[in-house]
């Protein structure tokens, strides 16, 4: 137990940063919905606080509030005083998870995931099927498990191959090529949308952009570090920053702003380390590298869903696309808040998560909404929960298929 208390002290500096003034309830998506102190930045601070403080007895409790938690960085962005909340809660679960240990069902379940990527890929067909026949096809590619213990979510379909085994490799530029980038598809769009990975191929490949695809796709690590597992977490970075060190690229293209968040700015704050190449989001790169310009056909009404982890200061970006490069009637959102998602939260808590949805989906509603742009594979699957649940005909797609679907004509 002492050392327990010791390696929570070693985080005093950081909470004590914590002036415990309160900002951070003005964006916490949890407080606002239930007004706990528990569930807010400050009252989670404490709560570690009172660990080392003499409170050891109470860990697992205080674990457990520590979980409840979407870790989407909200209360960092606002907090005058900079304290690093996300660093302060990965370390504080991990620290706790020695008292309150995951369920060896769990750990076995979260190894293979992470540590078994050739085994993974081995079991999408059979994932396929699974969803397939156990489940309720409501429409295109949405479907609704029949085990009560899902909840009743409407769920994309894992494809039979994942995108890592069709598309690995090195895909040249047509024409000329300007630029040789790295594309890392992460777990969602390896093994869900694959389509979005195949748009990323076909769009830099026409503006001339050379695309390696590793043949293995490796967990960034995020979904290790949300469950307390800080060091199977620092892992997966690791293998992932060696793994592109053996391409030669100018970027690290990404469609998965978390993933971004995992290997590039956790990942270096964690590990010491960062990739030579610059990991930047596909917009990103299309826009300031590339400065594409062209104009979509899409035509009706849309609002753009900004994830948490996609960067603070790139939201315009992805504004500016919507607005200048396809022919839509861009409503803005007056909820910015979180989707709900985040990962394991909503694995854990869905009937909560799924109420940031809902309410995302009204607002989807009135302002009669065709479509909803995320870059974000996470945040589009909740949405699309949302807008299916609530009967809506609303699409949630990822701005780069926009791209795609004119090129393709």
């Amino acid at each position: 137990m002492n050392d327990i208390v010791k390696e929570l002290q070693e985080l005093e500096e950081m909470m004590l940063q914590c002036m415990k003034c309160g900002t951070c309830q003005s964006d916490c998506p949890l407080y606002r919905t239930d007004q706990r102190e528990s569930s807010v930045a400050r009252g989670k601070i404490s709560l570690l606080q009172s660990v080392y403080e003499g409170r050891i007895e109470d860990a697992g409790e205080i674990l457990e509030h520590i979980d409840k938690c979407l870790l989407c960085g909200r209360c960092k962005h606002v907090c005058p005083s900079g304290v690093r909340t996300d660093e302060i809660f990965l370390k504080g679960k991990e620290v706790l998870r020695k008292i309150k240990k995951l369920p060896k069902w769990q750990k076995s379940i979260l190894s293979i995931a992470m540590e078994k990527p050739e085994l993974m890929a081995k079991l999408s067909p059979l994932m396929h099927m699974g969803l397939k026949f156990g489940s309720k096809k409501i429409k295109d590619d949405i479907y609704k498990p029949l085990l009560p213990q899902l909840g009743g979510r409407h769920v994309v379909s894992v494809k039979s191959k994942p995108f890592s085994a069709t598309h690995g490799g090195f895909h040249k530029a047509k024409g000329e090529e300007v630029d040789t980038v790295l594309f890392y598809p992460g777990c969602a769009v390896n093994f869900i949308y694959t389509d979005w990975g195949e748009a990323v191929i076909e769009v830099l490949n026409h503006f001339g952009v050379s695309v390696h695809v590793p043949k293995t796709n490796i967990c960034c690590g995020v979904p290790a570090a949300t469950m307390g597992e800080l060091e199977l977490y620092k892992k997966m970075v690791n293998e992932n920053l060696n793994l592109f060190e053996n391409f030669e690229a100018s970027h690290i293209i990404t469609v998965c702003p978390t993933c971004r968040y995992g290997l590039y700015e956790m990942g270096e704050k964690q590990t010491g380390r960062r990739s030579k190449a610059d990991t930047t989001d596909v917009l990103v790169y299309l826009k300031e590298v590339l400065n594409v310009d062209f104009k979509s056909e899409r035509t009706g009404t849309s609002t753009i869903h900004f994830p948490c982890h996609y960067q603070q200061d790139k939201h315009g970006v992805v504004e500016s696309f919507v607005k200048e490069n396809t022919s839509t009637d861009y409503k803005k959102l007056k909820n910015q808040s979180c989707c709900g998602f985040a990962g394991t939260f909503s694995m854990k808590h869905y009937d909560r998560s799924k109420g940031f949805a809902m309410t995302k989906t009204e607002e989807f509603a009135d302002k009669n909404v065709d479509v909803v742009y995320s870059p974000c594979p996470g945040c589009s699957m909740q949405l699309t929960d949302g807008v299916t649940t609530a009967g809506a005909d609303i699409e949630v797609i990822h701005p780069i298929l926009e791209i795609y679907r004119q090129i393709k004509g």
